[in-house]
């Protein structure tokens, strides 16, 4: 099978799992805090991804590699998530919208100049497409009420795109010589101490693990917690190792959609006008860069 269908394959299959991570994952939002979900999350994976290399065959890393994916989990994971966490605070609905879809423009730009990569007309297109039609979907679900942003807000959420930006094109260098499974789990492990050395030195790790004392809460965590780290995190860099960060970044932001339509069908929630536009936007762009980089 051709790679790149691995790929792209694997990029739409992040994108649905991070959709319904975002449901599984809205009840244990509500009881337990950002931060300390965000640790729960990346120990329990840790441990998951821990398990699965003990019972397959492990590679040499080579130091190069290592460090690259060590500094791609902190900056990522520990810097960028705990700097979004705190511009939520002062957020509001568009300026998120704005910063997520400025987030995607900029790895692409970093990709073209960092990792030299080219794309021809119809396949930029697709970009936008898809880019556009995401902004529009997102957009269609906020209120008025949502619109204020503080200029701390606004600069905290920059500083967190450019973390996270960074940090998938330090990943894609690193994939060359390193299979998924073990950089998912290199970089988990990295932004999750990144995370606890921040608990420890605010001194507020003992009240992010205080609801986890409840079973029922737990068991909920570990079953979401599986989905996203095999489905999300893992399925991710399968599609950085084998197609380019612009493709593979572009395709990953799909979840809105995937959202929008579990929301509609299981939830029973309207679809307005403006979410279809955007999803028809949305699965135009998919079309053309499925036919640019697969039926070639």
């Amino acid at each position: 099978m051709d790679f790149r269908v691995i790929g792209i394959v694997a990029a739409l299959g992040s994108a649905f799992s991070w959709a319904v991570g975002a449901i599984l994952f809205k009840r244990l939002g509500e009881q337990i805090s950002p931060l300390g979900l965000t640790l729960a999350k990346g120990s329990i994976s840790a441990i998951f991804l821990a398990v699965i290399l003990v019972l397959t065959q492990y590679e040499g890393v080579e130091r190069k590699s290592l460090l690259l994916l060590i500094l791609s989990g902190l900056l990522g994971i520990s810097v960028g998530d705990t700097l979004f966490f705190a511009a939520l605070q002062d957020l509001g609905a568009h300026a998120l919208v704005v910063l997520s879809t400025l987030g995607e423009v900029l790895t692409i730009l970093l990709a073209v100049f960092f990792l030299g990569e080219r794309h021809n007309f119809t396949t930029w297109i697709g970009i936008i497409f898809v880019i556009s039609g995401i902004a529009v979907v997102l957009q269609a679900k906020l209120t008025e009420e949502q619109q204020r942003s503080s200029f701390r807000g606004i600069i905290l959420g920059l500083l967190s795109v450019v973390c996270m930006s960074v940090s998938i094109i330090i990943a894609k260098e690193a994939l060359a010589s390193i299979s998924a499974i073990q950089a998912t789990f290199v970089r988990m492990v990295s932004g999750t101490l990144g995370i606890f050395c921040l608990g420890i030195t605010t001194q507020q790790l003992g009240g992010w693990i205080v609801p986890l004392r409840d079973v029922k809460l737990v068991t909920h965590l570990l079953l979401s917690v599986c989905f996203i780290t095999f489905g999300g995190f893992w399925l991710s860099l399968v599609s950085l190792k084998y197609v380019d960060v612009s493709i593979a970044n572009t395709l990953n932001t799909t979840d809105p959609i995937f959202v929008l339509l579990l929301a509609a069908i299981f939830l029973h929630e309207k679809i307005t006008l403006k979410a279809v536009i955007g999803t028809i936007l949305t699965m135009g762009g998919i079309i053309l860069l499925i036919k640019m980089n697969i039926m070639v």
